[in-house]
């Protein structure tokens, strides 16, 4: 039963985060030609982890927090701990002079001393992982993770 839940929240949230254009906008571009890229880029540079929302869709101030948050945090550190769960690998990092972090990423082989790096990332605070049974004080959520050793 919780892994149909998980698969059917995982589902959701896909759809969430995968919506199309509007109808309207589909229109307006169908009808618009393509203008060059310099004329359609923003007038502000968008963070990094922000190319990853689909167009037309806006961050709510908290998740804009979470990118923000997880931007002054290093990208790379060694495998203390680790276990897997819903597909998900939940790895303890030391990532130097700091205390560890936890860092969630998709479901990946690595071993304890293995040093990984990691890109865009979002942090979340007291993040129930109910398929665990633990609470994180903070977790990073990755959209990938590599072993570089």
């Amino acid at each position: 039963m919780k892994r149909i839940s998980a698969l059917a929240l995982s589902a959701a949230l896909l759809a969430l985060t995968a919506c199309s254009d509007s109808d309207d906008a589909k229109s307006t571009a169908e009808t618009t030609p393509a203008a060059p890229a310099e004329q359609t880029a923003p007038a502000t540079p968008a963070p990094a982890q922000q190319s990853s929302v689909p167009p037309g869709h806006q961050l709510s101030p908290a998740q804009q927090q979470a990118l923000a948050e997880a931007q002054s945090l290093p990208k790379q550190g060694t495998v203390l701990e680790l276990m897997h769960a819903a597909g998900y690998t939940y790895m303890k990092v030391d990532i130097g002079d700091s205390e560890p972090l936890w860092i969630a990423a998709s479901m990946m082989r690595a071993h304890p001393n293995d040093t990984i790096a990691w890109s865009d990332a979002a942090v979340m605070h007291n993040y129930n992982s109910k398929t665990l049974h633990r609470t994180f004080d903070k977790i990073l959520f990755v959209s990938s993770a590599k072993i570089i050793d």
